[in-house]
């Protein structure tokens, strides 16, 4: 649901069980308040592809396409993407430089898109051995490319590290969302205001995290993340929120009702 012209991203994750007692709700069941889901996580292979191993181990193929057609059915409107994240050893596939050939992973996504009927993808770059460069660029440009009109959103957190490739991809991004739940309310903020500089703030969207609060869980609270959503930086109106996640987002992980975080954050927005 768009609220005062920002939107609400949510992570959904097919590597925990989903639909149980105690457990996150199906993909299917995705809030119609949530205008994009991602689907965490398919992993980059070797040979420029993907592998879908690690966002099937605990909902199958036909259970996460089954969900997708409900929402389909049920909440035309929400756009439905699907993140991305490297590998680490021994396969060892990472985003700045496991990517040989960018045309052809484009093209490779392009067709997983049309396979499985999706609006876009999720870059979600945590590869901390070596920084994003050329490499990566051409990339997500080549992304860009084979897929003029789809979603493309970056995961950041590490703003002197991201901050030269964020501008100079700005016209192939969709947007990013910030992912540093593990600081303080101001801090996040700073953050914020420094992305702002260089990538139009309706282009970020702010990450929380449904969690017990602590330095363990990195949990944002609830008065925060409200804050959060009801704050904008100083450059303008930011592009809206992200919750990472949805499968957590329930009374069994973090002790408050079921959907506490989604809430807060659709009541800051409003």
């Amino acid at each position: 649901m768009t609220t005062a012209n920002q939107t609400i991203r949510a992570f959904w994750l097919g590597y925990v069980p989903s639909g149980g007692q105690d457990q996150g709700p199906l993909l299917g069941a995705t809030p119609s308040n949530v205008d994009t889901v991602a689907l965490a996580f398919s992993n980059l292979f070797p040979g420029n592809v993907t592998c879908n191993g690690f966002l099937q181990k605990s909902n199958s193929e036909d259970k996460i396409r089954a969900g997708i057609a409900d929402i389909r059915a049920n909440s035309p409107d929400t756009k439905i993407i699907l993140s991305l994240i490297g590998t680490p050893s021994p396969i060892d596939v990472g985003w700045n430089d496991g990517i040989t050939d960018p045309a052809a992973f484009a093209s490779w996504l392009a067709y997983v898109a049309n396979d499985w009927g999706l609006d876009g993808f999720d870059i979600d770059n945590e590869d901390l051995n070596s920084n994003p460069g050329q490499p990566f660029v051409d990339t997500v440009k080549a992304m860009r490319k084979a897929m003029p009109n789809k979603i493309l959103t970056l995961d950041t957190y590490i703003f002197n590290r991201d901050k030269d490739v964020i501008a100079e991809l700005n016209e192939e991004l969709t947007g990013i969302s910030t992912m540093a739940y593990f600081r303080e309310l101001d801090a996040m903020k700073e953050l914020v205001e420094e992305y702002a500089a260089v990538i139009p703030p309706g282009k970020i969207w702010i990450g929380v995290k449904s969690d017990k609060v602590g330095p363990i869980t990195q949990g944002t609270s609830l008065k925060d993340t409200e804050e959060l959503a009801a704050w904008n930086p100083s450059a303008g109106p930011k592009g809206g929120m992200m919750l990472w996640n949805l499968s957590a987002d329930v009374n069994s992980v973090t002790g408050e009702p079921d959907g506490a975080w989604l809430k807060a954050i659709e009541k800051g927005l409003s």
